[in-house]
């Protein structure tokens, strides 16, 4: 929740200002078709307190989202991964010494791109997703650990810049509600806030 705020904020600020100076006024005749966008993001995963000191995982994940011309909304399809390794004295999950923890996310849903024809494109979106977490001693979360999976949802936005007549780059903020995860006995959430950087392609536009 710390950092929520923040990623949240600047996301409905890149939005408000992309829209503001987007020129939306060139040529729509091409109207026919599909288009869409493939979208890298490395960034960074903010989790509650009670992570700590493995709340502040790297994060990778792949967007793709795709309409008709004529359509601003889009459907998303996404997965993300993220995880953080560390030594802990105290016990974390019931591991000591060092310990690692991972979250695998698939997600469906939704994006409005109001601007179709400008260099700079902010957007919304909004769906549902699925999480797999892991915990276990070592570096790698995912060698045998304790794993649990949980339902969520899901909120981001941002803006990305289209550069020549494919590449795009921007920055995307989002934020997981609704997750519960159960390790080692412990019943936790795994809601976050994410920033990231955005790298990718569109075709179509």
């Amino acid at each position: 929740m710390k950092h929520g705020v923040t990623v949240l904020a600047l996301a409905a600020v890149l939005v408000a200002a992309g829209a503001a100076l987007a020129d939306d006024s060139a040529n729509t005749a091409d109207a026919d078709g599909m288009e869409g966008n493939v979208q890298f993001l490395i960034g960074q995963t903010y989790l509650g307190d009670f992570w700590q000191p493995l709340d502040e995982p790297a994060a990778f994940g792949v967007e793709v989202d795709f309409a008709p011309k004529k359509s601003p909304v889009h459907v998303a399809l996404a997965t993300n991964v993220s995880g953080d390794s560390a030594s802990v004295s105290s016990p974390f999950f019931g591991q000591t010494g060092h310990v690692a923890v991972g979250f695998l996310e698939f997600s469906t849903g939704f994006i409005w791109l109001p601007v179709k024809r400008s260099v700079a494109r902010p957007y919304l979106g909004a769906g549902v997703l699925t999480m797999l977490a892991a915990v276990d001693a070592g570096a790698n979360a995912w060698n045998g650990g304790d794993t649990d999976q949980s339902f969520g949802f899901y909120g981001n936005a941002g803006i990305f810049f289209k550069v020549g007549d494919s590449f795009n780059i921007g920055l995307d903020g989002r934020l997981v509600r609704g997750t519960s995860i159960t390790l080692a006995g412990i019943e936790v959430d795994a809601d976050y806030e994410r920033a990231s950087l955005l790298l990718g392609f569109s075709w179509g536009q």
